[in-house]
């Protein structure tokens, strides 16, 4: 079974738009949105990133990551931040490690970013603490972990 993990392009944007059509992804993505989050984008640019696994060929799970510089806030840490969000596998892929293979190839871009900081929005933490990512506080969802350490 051939298994790969990559940034999505131009040449996935039919993919990502029918993908978004599947039982219990968020919303519908149409392709002219599609193209947005499909653009291949050089790790040291900031913007919008959608990486994915496909098997045989079809893509069967995403998440997609934001690269951009965060100002202080709050409690929160502020620096170059990958931010993590869109994670969705298809429900007969799950539990195979695509998320995690998602979250290496994320990590990998956002040290190539120069990223201070990966974080995410998330109450199922568990993937992302096996990533090191924890929240800044007990009632937070948001997980953070500091890179470069």
């Amino acid at each position: 079974m051939k298994i790969t993990c990559q940034k999505l392009d131009d040449h996935h944007i039919h993919d990502l738009a029918q993908l978004s059509g599947a039982e219990g992804f968020p919303y519908p993505i149409a392709e002219d949105t599609a193209r947005v989050y499909c653009r291949n984008r050089d790790a040291s640019d900031p913007g919008v990133q959608t990486y994915g696994v496909f098997e045989e060929g079809k893509l069967v799970s995403v998440m997609t990551a934001t690269y951009c510089v965060v100002f202080p806030c709050d409690d929160s840490p502020s620096g170059r931040i990958a931010h993590i969000s869109g994670a969705y596998t298809l429900p007969a892929f799950r539990h195979k490690g695509y998320a995690t293979e998602l979250l290496t190839a994320i990590q990998a871009d956002a040290a190539a970013f120069g990223a201070d900081y990966l974080c995410c929005d998330s109450t199922a933490d568990g993937l992302y603490r096996s990533f090191g990512m924890y929240p800044t506080s007990d009632d937070e969802t948001r997980m953070w972990k500091k890179l470069n350490e």
